[in-house]
């Protein structure tokens, strides 16, 4: 009887492993919390300062003016070179003995100018007293209008809020139709609307562009888009994922199923395998 080469069973590595889902990268992880968080805050705000500005809507003349800060877009050239055409200013709505204050404090110190937004609604029947040159009053126009404070007289007779403060104001470019030499506006505290705070020629371009629709896609839409985008892309990657572990599943008799197995569990069924070809080579 010749002898006979005994065959080891081998089992093979094909090299097909169980996939394992990738966890977010912190990246991108940050990013999706600071987007989240951008979103947040902006719709937080701009609800609030609506709602504000709403309930306060007909104490400031149908301007919105929220938490006291208002936005305003500079229209005529009134008050070049200082406020140019096309600019925006944040004002201020503070107490209007504060800026009497700061006016009294002006009067001896020439460096301090306060430019004031108001409604220009109805003529304030008053002459100014400590600027003579301050000689015609010009016709109300009926729109919101921002000029320097010249001078605040004070009616002690009357209440805050019925004509005790009255504010004369003037434009800085005398050359202006809207501002020439001599010309002047009176208005009381109950057409006071803020202190300018900042003016910047890049707000005005900003604040034009947020208020347009594509400043609303941008600012707000854009960021809750990418978030429904990648919630929905780990949706179907998670489906996926799912889907390619039931189809891998065939009893446990898949080559990735035989990579799974121990050491010592290969070798027995290596044995097993060969005690069972030997006994079929015996019994023929």
């Amino acid at each position: 009887m010749g002898e006979e080469e005994v065959l080891t069973p081998e089992v093979t590595d094909t090299g097909d492993k169980k996939k394992v889902k990738k966890p977010k990268s912190k990246v991108r992880k940050i990013i999706e919390w600071v987007l989240m968080g951008i979103f947040l805050a902006l719709f937080g705000v701009f609800a609030a300062g609506q709602i504000d500005g709403m309930i306060h809507k007909k104490d400031n003349y149908g301007q919105t003016i929220c938490f006291g800060y208002g936005s305003f877009v500079i229209l005529t050239d009134s008050m070049e070179p200082q406020y140019m055409i096309d600019s925006a200013i944040i004002t201020y709505k503070e107490d209007v003995a504060k800026v009497y204050e700061r006016y009294q404090q002006s009067l001896t110190d020439d460096s301090i100018t306060i430019d004031i937004t108001f409604m220009d609604v109805y003529g304030v029947q008053a002459r100014p007293k400590l600027h003579p040159e301050l000689k015609d009053q010009t016709v109300n126009t009926g729109y919101v209008m921002t000029h320097r404070l010249q001078e605040i007289q004070v009616d002690n007779t009357k209440a805050l809020g019925e004509g005790r403060y009255t504010f004369f104001v003037a434009g800085i470019n005398v050359s202006s139709h809207q501002s020439q030499a001599g010309q002047y506006q009176v208005f009381t505290e109950k057409e006071f609307l803020g202190v300018v705070q900042a003016n910047s020629k890049v707000l005005g371009g900003f604040y034009r562009f947020i208020s347009s629709p594509w400043g609303l896609l941008v600012f707000l839409l854009i960021p809750a888009f990418y978030l429904v985008i990648t919630s929905v892309l780990d949706i179907f990657s998670t489906l996926k994922e799912k889907d390619d572990d039931d189809g891998s599943d065939d009893g446990g008799n898949s080559p990735s199923s035989l990579d799974e197995l121990s050491s010592k569990e290969r070798e027995r069924l290596k044995k097993e395998l060969l005690e069972e070809m030997l006994n079929k080579k015996g019994g023929n």
